[in-house]
């Protein structure tokens, strides 16, 4: 394996990215080993993520579950994508986008969970009004940019605008990303860095994911207060959560720099320095998605079945139902509860439940 910088070979020859027998030569020990490596911490993750739905996610509530899925199944999709692009160069582009387009999407679900633990926009509102929590834009990137408000007071207009900052980043990455591509294909827009249309887009790419981020860190820095004692750990998971997508998203923006900038070296004939970009860039993502992956399973155990007191009607539906039935007597504390089942032709008997009478029919 010999790296080379003059690479101006693959600028002036028409070569297109190595198979698989190609890439393996070409990379020589280190392809093998990190094949190799990689296959089995992918397995892993696979296997924890399957632990964790029966052991943990299956013990949430029914209506969590499938957001709970969609968080911690990252770490496991970017090491199989990342596996791909490694040993499949010429999968590597349609990969790439998928993995790239995954990060903000699953900070998408996040929020949605977040919102469904909370009780809904509704129950956002009326918990930070009666707590008087501020809305603050000093969280980053955007406050080191100026962007620094504090003591903004909560609206369902902003509340919303917050949610619209996340929402927008994976649509409106994956229709640049999109455009990008075909552009690229029809030869009316070149990859690199002296195309202006090429830098424009890429400028909104990089814009729609900071927005995305800097939304999350609003909504969450505002809303930590009242999960804290809904959700446990709920801090520690937005954290963990939101570590990984950033170190993922700088570290394919970093080798994007250093591949303009003719600092990625390419092996002559096979592979250029735009797949041995995306070769680096999915070797780290292998070894993070391991990290990462423990840190999820850790993190992310269910230790109580609720996890959160439901004083809410919003939270009732979050219940199963027998429960249901229970707790909504909380409201009236001499209230009777008739609990029916149409399958049992036995007597009536009446018992007693934290203080409240309920007949058994």
């Amino acid at each position: 394996m010999e790296y080379e910088y003059n690479c101006s070979y693959f600028q002036y020859n028409n070569v297109t990215p190595p198979n698989i027998g190609q890439q393996l030569q070409a990379l020589g020990k280190f392809a093998f080993g990190v094949g190799i490596a990689g296959t089995i911490s992918t397995i892993l993750l696979i296997i924890l993520f399957i632990v964790n739905v029966f052991t943990n996610i299956k013990k949430s509530p029914a209506r969590r579950r499938r957001l709970l899925c969609w968080i911690t199944s990252m770490p496991m999709v970017v090491s199989i994508l990342s596996l791909i692009i490694f040993l499949v160069p010429r999968a590597g582009d349609v990969c790439d986008i998928v993995k790239q387009i995954y990060l903000p999407f699953v900070l998408m679900h996040f929020v949605d969970l977040v919102l469904l633990i909370q009780g809904g926009e509704e129950g956002v509102l009326n918990d930070v009004v009666e707590v008087h929590a501020p809305l603050s834009l000093c969280h980053p990137p955007c406050c080191f940019f100026g962007i620094c408000l504090r003591h903004l007071t909560f609206t369902k207009i902003r509340l919303r605008i917050v949610k619209g900052l996340v929402y927008q980043a994976p649509v409106f990455q994956f229709v640049l990303i999109v455009i990008m591509n075909v552009l690229d294909h029809a030869e009316f827009m070149e990859k690199n860095k002296s195309d202006r249309l090429y830098q424009f887009f890429a400028a909104l790419n990089i814009l729609a994911f900071m927005f995305g981020i800097w939304g999350f860190n609003i909504l969450n820095g505002a809303l930590s207060q009242l999960l804290r004692t809904k959700w446990k750990r709920y801090i520690l998971r937005t954290k963990v959560l939101s570590a990984f997508v950033v170190i993922l998203k700088i570290q394919n923006f970093i080798l994007g720099i250093l591949f303009f900038y003719n600092v990625i070296p390419c092996i002559v004939p096979y592979v250029s320095p735009a797949i041995m970009r995306k070769t680096i860039d999915a070797a780290l993502s292998l070894l993070e998605a391991l990290i990462f992956g423990v840190l999820f399973y850790l993190v992310y155990q269910v230790r109580d079945i609720t996890e959160m007191k439901r004083p809410s009607k919003a939270g009732m539906l979050d219940t199963p139902s027998t429960q249901r039935r229970l707790l909504a007597s909380d409201v009236h504390p001499t209230a009777t509860v008739v609990v029916k089942e149409p399958t049992s032709h036995m007597n009536p008997t009446t018992n007693t439940y934290n203080g409240m009478t309920y007949t058994a029919c």
